[in-house]
């Protein structure tokens, strides 16, 4: 089941990436900004039964900006299209009769969960950053709660920059409140999302 989401970087920086120490905020100034390639980039989504099993997929950005400064990323949106979630965890979950893709996309889509006709988009905002920990909003249904995004791999090259940051958020403090309806099966309050962005230096 489940989300999400949402999505760096650096280039002009690079006589700077090794004066920034790991866990000091990064100063803004001098930043080089980027623009997203939303057909290259993807949003990927985890979301668990406690014990029991869980679903995982995808999701596409539909926009994105990122600025890059002392090898880090301190500021940007990523916004996610709602529209397109899709799962790929398993062959029970295949368009076929006996469980279908689209029926879990058709619960996503409902005010069970992401309530998509009403909030069709959900984005993360960058508000600060360390070399490895980018601090942000993240407004799902409408709601925007302070979250944390931990890059795990970047990469820039003369084309552009690419990198993966993985959060993950409380559903129900976004009012995504849905219980399971089998007996003792407790759906997990935490969604796992993995960004993997590709951007080029905006011009």
């Amino acid at each position: 089941m489940n989300k999400s989401f949402f999505a760096a970087a650096l280039i002009a920086v690079a006589a700077a990436s090794c004066s920034n120490k790991q866990g000091e905020d990064v100063d803004a100034t001098a930043s080089v900004a980027y623009t997203v390639d939303a057909a290259s980039s993807t949003v990927e989504w985890k979301g668990d039964v406690v014990g029991v099993y869980s679903h995982n997929g995808i999701a596409k950005l539909a926009s994105g900006t990122v600025e890059v400064a002392d090898s880090a990323i301190v500021g940007g949106m990523f916004t996610i299209d709602m529209t397109t979630i899709w799962p790929t965890d398993s062959a029970s979950y295949k368009d076929q009769d006996g469980g279908r893709a689209s029926d879990l996309v058709g619960h996503l889509m409902t005010d069970d969960f992401f309530g998509v006709d009403s909030f069709p988009t959900a984005t993360f905002e960058v508000v600060s950053a360390t070399a490895t920990t980018v601090s942000g909003k993240l407004t799902v249904k409408g709601v925007t709660v302070d979250e944390e995004l931990e890059i795990t791999n970047m990469e820039v090259t003369e084309a552009g920059l690419t990198f993966t940051g993985a959060l993950t958020f409380d559903r129900q403090k976004h009012g995504v409140s849905w219980k399971h309806f089998v007996k003792d099966y407790v759906l997990a309050d935490e969604i796992a999302i993995t960004f993997t962005v590709v951007a080029a230096p905006t011009l």
